[in-house]
């Protein structure tokens, strides 16, 4: 019964992941589901990235999800663009029902890029496709560069990765050569992104990534 419902859930998932990826595509809307532990700094890549992005001219909004509270909404907005809010309420990860009815609520009108920050979590939210373009692995130099090995699931999936928190390489006992033999065994395909959000170094590779994609999509 169990394996059923279970079933029923990915099913279910699967079929509103596949309505918003058809929404997103038919509007050339290009975008980008973020994963990452709590503490990994994905929101700090956000704003960082909004400032670049906005700066060449692209306009964005942002879905953010949270266990609770709007902390992360409210600095995306200081950042400069729009965020709906969602609260799991305990959930360890966004579904794409729960992303289909905040588009709904977002005017996206001559919007290109929609980002959307999932729970800091990287088991749950692996199995919940959002139907975004790009899923995003954020980890940082505080988290230990065995990262790879302890979530190869997450790292396996991943369509990008990010190693945040670079200026910290210096006084950290991190590996990064380690770090990045473990992402390229367990998925040698995925754009790898060195950043640092203090120093705004390597925001701009990413944001070259997403305009590049953005292209493909609008044609």
């Amino acid at each position: 019964m169990r394996v059923e419902v279970m079933r029923g859930i990915l099913g279910s998932n699967k079929a509103a992941a596949d309505a918003n990826r058809k929404f997103w595509d038919d509007n050339r809307i290009l975008a980008l589901d973020f994963m990452g532990s709590p503490g990994s700094g994905k929101t700090s890549v956000f704003e960082g990235t909004i400032a670049e992005l906005t700066k060449r001219g692209r306009t964005l909004k942002v879905i953010e999800g949270d266990v609770a509270s709007d902390n992360d909404a409210r600095r995306i907005e200081q950042a400069g663009a729009e965020a709906f809010q969602i609260n799991t309420g305990g959930a360890c990860h966004l579904h794409a029902a729960m992303v289909s009815r905040a588009m709904e609520q977002l005017d996206l009108d001559g919007v290109q890029i929609i980002l959307i920050e999932n729970v800091g979590n990287l088991v749950c939210p692996t199995a919940f496709l959002l139907g975004a373009h790009f899923r995003i692995l954020v980890a940082s130099v505080p988290e230990g560069d065995d990262k790879p090995e302890k979530y190869p699931v997450a790292f396996r999936e991943a369509d990008g990765i990010i190693l945040n928190k670079i200026d910290l390489l210096p006084h950290l006992p991190f590996d990064a050569g380690r770090f990045w033999d473990l992402c390229d065994q367990l998925n040698a395909e995925a754009p790898q992104f060195a950043i640092s959000c203090t120093t705004g170094e390597g925001i701009d590779t990413l944001c070259d990534f997403i305009e590049r994609h953005l292209a493909e999509l609008a044609g």
